[in-house]
């Protein structure tokens, strides 16, 4: 028995399926369900991949963790480490819990190439130090696998995640919408790709370790970019009257961002003892001078003590400094492992990098007049 024209438009209603897509091989007109990736056309065969109107396929993450393990991990995360508020775990309150989706750009490449330079070394000759440059070439061939946020994430705090080993479906609004709170993409495609692309360019540069660049060729092969739904569970809690947040990976229960009340206590002998042990670290040069060892090893250990008080200082400082409220996450931060200095200046720590250079001013002060003191005996 055929279907009457009421009952096509039922089913057809409730499938969602969209009509008057043509095949771009032979013009033929499709119907697409929604949800639907891949199909051939019915009139010439031909494999078709649909894509969104933004030109990227969509995935989603599905969902591990139910509500209450993600409040258990969130509490457990409450109660760990020195530097968080005495009794946080016992005397905090969770006020509200939900699941998000979080749309994050999965961009990914291969770079391959080469860069033709130099290298700066070094070498000792009696007394002195010389710096010289030694001609290298170096072949890049190295993989890019990221993700950046798609949509505003700063009250999140979630700035990527970690795809590694998870199962990634073509996405289903529907599904998504009755299981949590999806939000929606608002980044432009192409500069998030642009972007990233310079990005993996860059870091592949930085890994040919070339001090002097005199040619370079790295092309980047096999591009691919996509929108990748994440299950993160928000979870907020209140502790003396202030409200903070954990979100947790609803795929592996790993913490992607938190925020607690420091421990005042622990910050505090933390910032005076770890300040005081560089300062004298970097303080060493006149007794390594008033000793009776050979000039060559009093240089070479006081740079080292010098290297690894600065090192402490700066890490003490940003304890004591920061430690009022404590950002722990997987999320937190860039991808890249390390930051240039044109970096960190540009993201706001001048202050700080001027009050590192104060404490360096001050140890060689220091430094100067003990050594003066050794001496003059």
């Amino acid at each position: 028995m055929e279907e009457t024209i009421t009952q096509q438009a039922i089913r057809l209603k409730k499938e969602k399926v969209i009509k008057g897509i043509s095949c771009p091989s032979c013009n033929g007109e499709l119907d697409l369900a929604e949800g639907v990736r891949t199909l051939n056309c019915k009139f010439c065969g031909t494999l078709l991949v649909t894509k969104d109107t933004s030109g990227s396929m969509r995935f989603y993450v599905p969902r591990k963790l139910k509500r209450d393990e993600a409040i258990n991990k969130a509490y457990n995360w409450l109660g760990s480490g020195l530097s968080k508020a005495k009794g946080l775990r016992a005397n905090s309150k969770v006020t509200e819990a939900y699941l998000a989706y979080i749309p994050y750009w999965r961009v990914s490449a291969d770079a391959v190439g080469w860069i033709f330079g130099q290298e700066k070394k070094t070498r000792t000759s009696g007394n002195s130090t010389q710096t010289y440059y030694e001609d290298v070439e170096r072949r890049i061939m190295t993989s890019f696998d990221r993700t950046y946020a798609a949509c505003e994430v700063s009250e999140l705090g979630v700035k990527h995640v970690n795809l590694t080993g998870d199962e990634i479906l073509p996405v289903n609004t529907d599904t998504l919408q009755s299981d949590g709170m999806l939000f929606n993409v608002i980044s432009s495609e192409k500069e998030a790709f642009e972007n990233a692309l310079e990005s993996f360019k860059a870091e592949s540069r930085a890994t040919a370790k070339v001090d002097r660049i005199s040619f370079e060729h790295i092309d980047l092969i096999r591009k691919c970019i996509s929108i990748v739904y994440y299950p993160l569970w928000v979870i907020r809690y209140s502790y003396k009257n202030r409200v903070y947040q954990v979100v947790v990976d609803g795929e592996d229960g790993t913490i992607c961002y938190g925020k607690a009340p420091g421990n005042n206590l622990y910050r505090a002998v933390v910032g005076i003892i770890g300040m005081g042990f560089g300062m004298f670290l970097t303080t060493l040069f006149g007794a390594f001078m008033a000793a009776k060892s050979s000039a060559k090893f009093s240089f070479a250990v006081f740079i080292i003590s010098f290297i690894v008080g600065i090192v402490l200082i700066r890490w003490a400082y940003k304890k004591f400094r920061y430690g009022g409220e404590i950002e722990e996450g997987t999320g937190i931060g860039k991808d890249e492992k390390s930051v240039t200095l044109s970096q960190t200046m540009s993201s706001g720590t001048t202050g700080e990098m001027a009050h590192m250079a104060k404490n360096i001013a001050a140890s060689a002060v220091v430094g100067a007049v003990l050594g003066s003191i050794f001496n003059s005996d």
